[in-house]
C-alpha cells in the first residue's frame, strides 16, 4: 500500500471511523483527533517500510489502540462513564435517514434509536464487537483481526451481547 492509497481509504473508511470512535469517547473533538491519528501512524507505518495488507481492519485496529491509550490516561474516569453518549451528541445521527415517513419506518427508528442507546450499558466486551458489527459492518473475521481473536470468539460474543441487548430491551421501560 501507498501513500496514494492512503487517501483512497481516508475517504472510504474516515467517516465510519470517526463515528466508532464517537461511540466509544464522549468528547467529539478528541474522536476527531484520534481519526486522524489513525490514518497518521497508518501513513508512518507504510513510510516505514510497512506492508499494510487489509487496510479496513489495520485501521480499525490502529483506531482501537488509540482509543485504548485514551483510556489509560484518563484513569480517573471509569470506562463506563467515558463509552455514555453525551448530552450534545445524539444516537439519533447514527441512523440511516428515514426517507419513508411510514408508521413501520418510525418504529423500527425509535427501536434502533433505544437499542443503541441500550448498548451503552453493555459491558465495553460486547459494546465493542456490537458496534463493530451492526453499526460499522464489519464481519466477525475482520472484528477478530481488529481484536486479535479467532472469528468464532467474536461470534460468541456477538451472540452473547445480542442476548443481553435482547434482555434490556424487553425490560419495561
Amino acid at each position: 500500500m501507498r501513500g496514494h492509497d492512503l487517501e483512497k481509504a481516508f475517504e472510504a473508511y474516515s467517516d465510519e471511523l470517526f463515528r466508532h470512535a464517537s461511540l466509544r469517547l464522549k468528547d467529539r473533538e478528541r474522536a476527531v483527533e484520534l481519526t486522524q491519528e489513525c490514518f497518521l501512524r497508518a501513513f508512518e507505518y507504510v513510510k516505514g517500510g510497512g506492508v499494510i495488507e487489509q487496510v479496513r481492519p489495520f485501521l480499525y485496529r490502529t483506531l482501537r489502540n488509540l482509543i485504548i491509550d485514551e483510556y489509560r490516561r484518563k484513569k480517573s474516569v471509569s470506562l463506563e462513564a467515558m463509552a455514555e453518549a453525551g448530552e450534545d451528541r445524539s444516537v439519533e445521527t447514527l441512523l440511516p435517514a428515514d426517507e419513508t415517513n411510514t408508521l413501520t419506518a418510525a418504529i423500527e427508528r425509535y427501536d434502533g434509536k433505544r437499542a443503541l442507546q441500550l448498548v451503552q450499558s453493555l459491558p465495553d466486551t460486547y459494546k465493542e464487537v456490537l458496534l463493530l458489527r451492526f453499526v460499522e459492518g464489519l464481519t466477525p473475521r475482520e472484528i477478530g483481526e481488529i481484536v486479535g481473536e479467532s472469528e468464532n470468539a467474536v461470534s460468541v460474543r456477538i451472540h452473547r451481547g445480542l442476548k443481553k441487548l435482547k434482555d434490556l430491551f424487553e425490560q419495561p421501560q
